[in-house]
């Protein structure tokens, strides 16, 4: 996992906000749904009161009715009495009561209730008992249906029906609720928005600590440790768990750091002790090597010919001559210079032409495994450096890709200024390296597989010297594998000014 991208998704602060709107969220819904419960129920209680009161008061003026029209107390009195009835309970039950005997029929009253009336109070009435139903036409209105059985002498004479608005009641009962809705919404609301302020500003310290860490894990990668953003995270300025925590963390930081770099001074002194017993040997053999390559291809190839092609012989004997001396100058220059190129004054180079020469040198290599050198610049390309250093790159990776690429392919060298730098590129057709093996490829002693090479001995040097020459130029150097199989070797040098380039031509 990469130390630059977070091991979570869900962060504690947003965790903690989350939690806390649920908390919220669930306990307002327990109070709207309790407070809403208690409301209607104190509704209900309400009529209760109010109808227990009128069943009473009805049962007295009835009595009161039997009584005075000397009617009898049953069923035949109380059809008697049914109009009597409907005129004295006016102001009782309104316009809207009807009266009705033991099987529900009806036989009197202010307004006749129509079918699609509810009918649960009536069903409930018949059976002896008194109830009532609550009705909702629309949102701002409730009408209440109340049904009571007449009981004179322990017997069911009648049946009193009522319907009364109690849209006002209703109506009041909702404001209120809705009052205390709005009342409990802007209390919660302010609760949570303190509760998250706090936290948040309880889990900044820890956040900031989190941020500081992941940053110490890329410091850590790149062995070195930033020694003001350890004092950063010492001067927390917090007096609690948090503070302590952090002061503990940066003294445990400031000690793993001066462990690192006593590591490093020690990787370093144990590179030098190394490099300076080695470094020598491997460089000069390696400089002898690619002169060598040249002159030993060129005298096989005249060996065969045996003076037929004069051209040829020609050719062949200026190559051996100028790779000779340059085979000369090198070890005069290693034996009196030893590893001191990298301190030669660094003149204009036309490095496309460098690139030109090479390709014609180890043309004859080439031609050997059926492969061909093509070198390709539209234009002269000039760099800064050390011309000899530099054609060593160029033959080694040219050589390189002779070694390692397919049979009857074409290797392609060919270059571009871009800005300020000049780009080389030497492409050729194998086996494609593993992402694995192109960061590798550049150390020191580190091979390929054998088998996909042509000629045995190699000691794993050539690519690690090449970009030794490349960090002495203040360039780069570096491999592409494409899908289609092609393997793309790249440097890259500080182009030089037009003013800097001797005019040669």
């Amino acid at each position: 996992m990469s130390p630059d991208k977070p091991r979570y998704r869900f962060g504690i602060r947003r965790q903690m906000t989350l939690i806390l709107f649920a908390v919220f969220l669930a306990g307002g819904g327990i109070l709207y749904g309790s407070l809403h419960a208690r409301l209607r129920q104190s509704l209900e209680e309400q009529i209760i009161r109010e109808l227990q009161g009128r069943q009473e008061n009805t049962l007295v003026y009835i009595r009161q009715l039997l009584m005075l029209r000397n009617a009898n107390n049953d069923e035949d009195g109380y059809r008697q009495i049914a109009d009597d009835i409907v005129r004295e309970l006016k102001p009782l039950g309104g316009r809207n009561f009807s009266v009705l005997d033991t099987r529900g029929n009806y036989l009197s009253g202010n307004t006749q209730l129509s079918e699609e009336s509810p009918r649960r109070d009536l069903e409930e009435a018949l059976k002896g008992n008194a109830a009532f139903t609550m009705t909702y036409p629309d949102s701002d209105h409730m009408m209440v249906y109340f049904s009571m059985p007449v009981v004179i002498e322990e017997r069911t004479i009648g049946i009193i029906r009522y319907r009364t608005d109690a849209s006002q009641m209703f109506v009041q009962i909702m404001q209120s609720e809705q009052q205390v809705y709005q009342t409990t919404a802007a209390v919660f609301a302010l609760i949570f928005l303190l509760l998250a302020f706090f936290i948040n500003k309880l889990l900044v310290p820890i956040w900031k600590l989190t941020e500081i860490s992941r940053q110490v894990v890329r410091d850590l990668s790149g062995e070195q440790v930033d020694m003001q953003m350890l004092a950063q995270l010492a001067d927390s300025g917090h007096r609690d768990e948090v503070g302590e925590l952090s002061r503990n963390f940066s003294v445990m930081l400031e000690t793993i750091g001066s462990q690192f770099e006593k590591m490093q001074a020690d990787k370093d002194q144990i590179i030098r002790l190394l490099g300076s017993r080695q470094e020598f040997y491997n460089n000069m053999t390696h400089e002898l090597k690619t002169p060598l390559t040249t002159i030993q291809g060129y005298a096989q190839l005249m060996e065969a010919d045996a003076g037929a092609d004069r051209e040829l012989s020609s050719r062949g004997l200026r190559q051996i001559l100028q790779e000779s001396s340059r085979m000369h100058q090198m070890v005069l220059q290693l034996l009196e210079m030893s590893d001191k190129s990298m301190y030669v004054e660094k003149k204009a180079v036309e490095i496309s032409r460098t690139a030109q020469s090479v390709a014609q040198a180890l043309e004859i290599k080439a031609q050997r495994y059926n492969m061909q050198i093509q070198a390709d610049f539209p234009e002269p390309l000039w760099v800064m450096g050390v011309e000899d250093r530099l054609r060593q790159v160029l033959i080694n990776l040219v050589d390189n890709a002779i070694k390692y690429g397919e049979s009857q392919s074409v290797i392609h060298i060919n270059g571009v200024r871009k800005t300020d730098f000049v780009w080389l590129a030497v492409r050729n057709r194998g086996k494609a390296l593993d992402p694995e093996e192109q960061e590798k490829i550049f150390e020191p002693f580190y091979r390929t597989d054998k088998a996909y090479s042509r000629e045995q001995g190699s000691a794993g040097l050539g690519l690690s010297i090449c970009r030794k020459i490349m960090e002495e130029h203040d360039g780069s150097i570096g491999v592409k594998c494409r899908p289609e199989g092609q393997t793309v070797f790249y440097i890259r040098l500080k182009s030089a000014s037009v003013h800097s380039a001797p005019n040669t031509r």
